[in-house]
């Protein structure tokens, strides 16, 4: 219920749910000024009762957001807190994929050896969710173009503290290339009538 107040509060002020707080503030500045007194944007399309009620709900959607940041920072020291306090002596982490294979394998049994949740993980490095299930799935075809991907494999790689993380990278990025290839030269088949 929380949460699904939550979305709409980001709805109302036309953001996604990764807004940044700063993001968040220039959204509330800006329809706040649109719906004040002054503006000249509303001025004939609310009646005054209307026009109020529309600051009222902002600001109580702009409340909501900046309670739920405050909660996310709170519980982003306590996992830096958690973090800080694993050492790779005082955690044993059994790793079995092989990095250059299963690069995605590799990043979730480590995530797991630490005792981290993807959502940890997002928290703390801003990639979504989904992008860092995608990730550990090898999922290529729901992953960002390259350029983008390199940043969050990195992001990713750093918060478990994965050795050689350059290598892991590179390996990662060459099975998205070859994934990427395989499905270009089957559409170029299919579409020769092959």
């Amino acid at each position: 219920m929380e949460e699904e107040r939550l979305r709409k509060s980001f709805d109302f002020l036309g953001l996604t749910q990764e807004a940044s707080v700063e993001e968040v503030e220039r959204a509330y500045r800006k329809l706040r000024s649109l719906y004040s007194e002054e503006s000249l944007a509303t001025y004939s399309l609310l009646e005054d009762s209307d026009r109020q009620e529309k600051l009222e709900l902002l600001h109580d959607a702009y409340q909501r957001i900046l309670q739920s940041h405050q909660h996310a920072s709170t519980d982003l020291v306590a996992l830096e807190r958690r973090l800080d306090s694993l050492s790779p002596k005082s955690q044993v982490i059994c790793i079995d994929a092989d990095y250059k294979q299963t690069p995605g394998l590799f990043l979730q049994q480590l995530r797991k050896g630490w005792a981290l949740s993807l959502k940890d993980i997002s928290a703390r490095s801003k990639v979504s969710v989904n992008i860092l299930q995608n990730i550990e799935d090898q999922r290529f075809d729901a992953l960002p173009v390259p350029v983008y991907l390199r940043g969050f494999l990195r992001e990713f790689a750093k918060m478990v503290k994965a050795p050689d993380a350059d290598a892991l990278i590179e390996c990662f990025l060459a099975l998205y290339n070859k994934d990427q290839e395989t499905k270009l030269s089957h559409n170029t088949e299919i579409n020769r009538g092959v």
